[in-house]
């Protein structure tokens, strides 16, 4: 017959279950006495479900997932988001766990672990959210990571002063003054060729020929006009370079992409084959005077190795570049919110619809990069994973 003892001494629980002793410093007298109660349960009636629930109980990560609606393995004390056979790693149970916690809403840290379940690399999929909460990355409610860049003009191609204006405002009025675009209106001195923006209402009054300035639009319509193509046609679209090889063509609006297989997922090389992006911290070291600095979005499924020794910085195979930082003093100003994930997220939906077709027709992993570690995962889970996102960015 199974025998359940135990104690508590104010927020220590002590417990034997036939012999075994497990002790629980619990978090608050409430936790405390959720558990012991339990206890006592267990005790007038030692079933299995009753002894199970205390063991959940006594597994952190198995607690979190009860209070969170997650699905556990009591066992092994893993912890997955329902319907998946991926477990959740422990540093992004615990955010769960604070979020919960504190009412907090957690769409941008399940989306981002939807994302990240679908990168073929177990190390990522264990260590990207630790290490972005290292640092000054910030999510988007759609799991997007916001990273910097630091990068040239293309060589030979006229600088775009318009299109590095307007997407810089546009970031600015929707994140320092948190309205929309179009209550500002893009103009022209006729004089110096200087560009400005003003409120929308004010220039209704305006003598444009006495003034001698240019209405160019509202803001929110030129950005889109310029941007939403994401093509490099525009003459106002900016477009750069990497301050490494200085051969890279980067679109502003456009996504950059490497294959996956020619990147190099091994950790222990702090510089190696990929794109490289990373947090303020790498970006204001590595950038010049002459720098521009971009602020763009990765998707965690597309991250391929979180280098050992360079903390700050990572190696992807595609990165959105949405729009010009603000850099001055060799400081960037922090982009702390979403502005620009409808863009990306079409780019991801066709990228989705394509990886589908593919898996399903040869019935293989998802491509690997250089020094991958082996995909573990029954295929039946990698087509779930993909299915569920293709449906989530069709809501």
């Amino acid at each position: 017959m199974k025998k359940v003892e135990g104690i508590k001494m104010g927020n220590v629980v002590n417990v034997s279950l036939n012999g075994k002793l497990h002790k629980k410093n619990c978090g608050s007298p409430l936790e405390a006495d959720e558990l012991f109660r339990l206890v006592l349960k267990a005790k007038d009636d030692p079933s299995d479900e009753n002894i199970k629930a205390i063991k959940s109980y006594l597994n952190e990560n198995v607690r979190v997932a009860m209070l969170a609606g997650l699905e556990n393995d009591p066992d092994t004390g893993e912890v997955f988001l329902a319907g998946f056979n991926t477990p959740i790693p422990t540093k992004l149970v615990e955010i769960i766990r604070e979020y919960h916690e504190n009412g907090y809403p957690m769409a941008a840290i399940i989306n981002f672990w939807k994302l990240l379940m679908i990168n073929p690399d177990v190390r990522v999929r264990k260590s990207l959210f630790d290490f972005i909460g290292k640092h000054d990355f910030v999510l988007t409610d759609s799991g997007y990571m916001v990273v910097y860049k630091a990068v040239y003009d293309f060589p030979n191609e006229q600088k775009s002063v318009l299109g590095e204006f307007i997407s810089n405002q546009y970031l600015h009025v929707k994140k320092d003054w948190s309205c929309s675009p179009n209550k500002y209106t893009v103009y022209k001195d006729g004089e110096t060729g200087g560009l400005a923006i003003t409120k929308t209402k004010t220039t209704d009054g305006w003598n444009l020929d006495e003034l001698n300035v240019e209405i160019l639009g509202k803001l929110g319509d030129v950005y889109n006009n310029m941007f939403d193509n994401g093509e490099a046609e525009n003459a106002n679209v900016p477009v750069y370079t990497d301050m490494h090889t200085r051969t890279m063509r980067i679109v502003l609006g456009a996504p950059t992409i490497m294959e996956r297989k020619s990147c190099d997922s091994d950790p222990a090389k702090d510089c190696s084959y990929g794109l490289h992006v990373g947090a303020t911290k790498y970006v204001e070291k590595f950038a010049s005077d002459s720098s521009t600095i971009l602020a763009c979005y990765v998707n965690p499924a597309n991250v391929v190795a979180v280098p050992e020794y360079d903390h700050s910085k990572m190696r992807v195979s595609e990165y959105f570049p949405f729009a010009v930082a603000t850099y001055i003093n060799k400081k960037i100003d922090i982009v702390e919110q979403a502005y620009f994930e409808s863009d990306y997220q079409s780019h991801e939906e066709a990228e989705v619809v394509k990886l589908i077709a593919k898996v399903k027709k040869s019935e293989k992993p998802i491509e690997r990069a250089i020094n991958a570690e082996e995909e573990q995962r029954p295929m039946f889970e990698l087509m779930k994973i993909l299915e569920t996102r293709l449906l989530d960015l069709s809501v």
